[in-house]
């Protein structure tokens, strides 16, 4: 799901009191050095997501059923948030469009079945695909705009060997990076992913590719044709320059 990719850094709220006598901004000040004092990792930033997700589907599920419509829906859709940084609260820049050299950064790769009972009688296409424990693999390709070449690992990557789970429409993945440029350089980023069928055939392959997302809402467990797509667009900046 494209947009601006304006993500949220995940920030904490900070509630200030003033009750112990300690001046509001001071309060903030201790507040925002304790979260900074533990590093955050990718399995912090899964279960955010997925606790977001949760949420969203617990919404959606709880709203009366849609209308009909006179044309299937789609089976699955995959979705992708980043790149995120949390170790600098606020951050010089907004977040997704620039990042900082030698600090960590995460890109949520975000893949969701169908939870709408589309098919006869009454049947998700989440209920079918996760019922067979699907096989699917999500797939980074990114390209260094500055020296029009392709990314090493992680950002090209690919996790395999990933698989659906009966009664469960959603899957979250999460790639994790340093990066170590020491000058502005650019980079673009396509992510995909494939469902792999049963031999049996009873259920189909899927293949497709990512649109960035603002935010986690209910709108994610239904099509959204407004939206564009476009691959994640995000510059490393670093300390003193060096020749490309």
């Amino acid at each position: 799901m494209t947009t601006t990719t304006q993500t949220r850094r995940g920030q904490r709220n900070v509630t200030v009191s003033q009750g112990n006598g300690l001046p509001a901004m001071q309060q903030a000040a201790e507040a925002a050095q304790a979260i900074q004092s533990r590093q955050v990792t990718a399995e912090d930033v899964k279960a955010e997501v997925e606790a977001r997700l949760q949420a969203a589907l617990d919404q959606v599920l709880a709203s009366p059923p849609a209308a009909e419509v006179a044309e299937l829906q789609g089976w699955w859709d995959l979705y992708a948030i980043g790149p995120i940084q949390f170790t600098r609260l606020g951050g010089p820049f907004p977040p997704s469009d620039v990042v900082r050299a030698g600090e960590p950064a995460f890109v949520v790769t975000i893949l969701i079945l169908n939870p709408y009972p589309i098919l006869p009688p009454g049947i998700s296409p989440a209920d079918i695909l996760s019922k067979f424990a699907l096989t699917y693999e999500v797939t980074y390709q990114t390209g260094n705009l500055t020296r029009w070449q392709q990314a090493g690992a992680p950002l090209t990557s690919e996790h395999d060997g990933l698989k659906l789970v009966p009664g469960q429409y959603f899957y979250v993945d999460v790639l994790e990076f340093t990066p170590t440029d020491r000058d502005e350089v650019m980079y673009e980023m396509n992510i995909s992913a494939r469902i792999f069928g049963c031999d049996e055939n009873y259920a189909p392959p899927f293949a497709g590719f990512a649109r960035e997302v603002a935010d986690i809402d209910p709108d994610m467990f239904s099509p959204a044709p407004g939206m564009g797509d476009r691959p994640i667009r995000f510059m490393v900046y670093g300390g003193a320059p060096q020749e490309v």
